[in-house]
């Protein structure tokens, strides 16, 4: 371990830190007939603030060396430059907090990737991935209008959107529009500026009505005890808390779908419950207040009857989970109707 510091980004505190190297590789390139060498490095080094791992990359071509001015005595003063890469490459945006409460299988999808070409400074694909974002919340909101400006002006329609957003938002549909059709490649500015908008966006009118609706099926009755937006409960919670009849069948439906098969596993999430074989197959949810179990199935709601208030697509609507067949379980007559319907949604997984 060498007792040398030196300062790089440290991809957790999410800035330039001091780091220990505490692995390393140095050796020369040279070709004597020119008189020119390349010099390499290989760092594995440790951020003395979070004790971060990481691996540095550097490397100095002589050509690259240049005068720079003299110093005090009078001598020539060399600037070396050297290249590097970093890896787990720098983070160049952190994932809002919210993420992992996005009430959307796809457009978390969307936003993952989003993210993953920031880390390898793709912002052409980031811009783009942004304008895919707002297209994904407009059909969920608003449903698939033909364009965006035509979704733009649903939102508005709906209350969803001030005019004063409107025109906050406008740059973005423009460069979201130029990146798709002009090969415009914004600058790291002016992709922040982008998705500050758009995480403002999506976050104000998907996840906080989504963390609103958890949050009021968790209030107690009046005069019980008061919840706080961070004392929303998680669904394994909230089952725990539920009455005992939503509880009872809750556990009723949890045991029909784990008896489907000894390869279901069984994967409680924050908001919902997963089950699974090679892919989940049903994500569970509860109300407890309107005492359902709800169930999104890996079935495709073409190719079923649908019934209104017990079964409805929902590929254009949020929720929490994976699943396009929603199933509502009010009563064990309702698990029994459904039984056909959840052991497609196994067969398909």
């Amino acid at each position: 371990m060498s007792e040398e510091n030196i300062k790089v980004h440290c991809g957790k505190c999410v800035g330039e830190r001091n780091h220990q190297i505490i692995a390393e590789h140095k050796f020369r390139e040279s070709d004597d007939e020119h008189d020119i060498w390349m010099d390499h490095e290989y760092l594995i080094v440790q951020c003395l603030g979070c004790d971060h791992i990481g691996f540095l990359d550097r490397s100095l071509f002589s050509e690259d060396i240049q005068p720079t001015g003299y110093d005090h005595k009078g001598e020539v003063v060399y600037k070396a430059p050297w290249s590097e890469k970093l890896y787990p490459p720098p983070l160049y945006r952190r994932k809002p907090e919210w993420f992992e409460d996005l009430p959307d299988p796809t457009l978390q999808t969307i936003f993952g990737e989003l993210y993953n070409s920031l880390q390898s400074e793709s912002h052409f694909l980031a811009t783009f991935g942004a304008r895919t974002v707002l297209d994904r919340l407009i059909i969920l909101k608003v449903g698939d209008k033909g364009n965006f400006y035509r979704g733009i002006r649903a939102l508005q329609d709906e209350g969803l959107l001030s005019e004063h957003e409107k025109d906050i938002l406008q740059p973005t549909l423009e460069a979201g529009h130029a990146a798709a059709h002009r090969g415009y490649t914004p600058t790291s500015g002016e992709l922040k500026t982008v998705l500050d908008t758009i995480e403002s966006l999506v976050h104000r009118i998907l996840v906080l009505p989504a963390r609103a609706e958890l949050l009021m099926d968790a209030v107690p009755a009046r005069g019980g005890k008061k919840v706080k937006d961070k004392d929303v409960p998680t669904v394994s919670e909230r089952i725990e808390k539920a009455s005992k009849d939503v509880k009872n069948l809750c556990e009723t439906v949890m045991s029909e779908l784990e008896a489907l098969g000894d390869d279901v596993v069984k994967a409680p999430k924050k908001y919902y419950i997963a089950f699974r074989r090679s892919q989940n197959f049903v994500s569970l949810q509860i109300k407890s207040q309107k005492k359902i179990v709800v169930l999104y199935l890996k079935v495709d709601p073409d190719e079923v009857e649908l019934e209104e208030g017990f079964s409805r697509d929902v590929r254009a609507v949020g929720h929490y989970g994976t699943g396009d067949l929603e199933v509502l379980i009010r009563s064990k007559a309702d698990l029994k109707k459904a039984k056909e319907l959840i052991q497609l949604s196994y067969d398909n997984s």
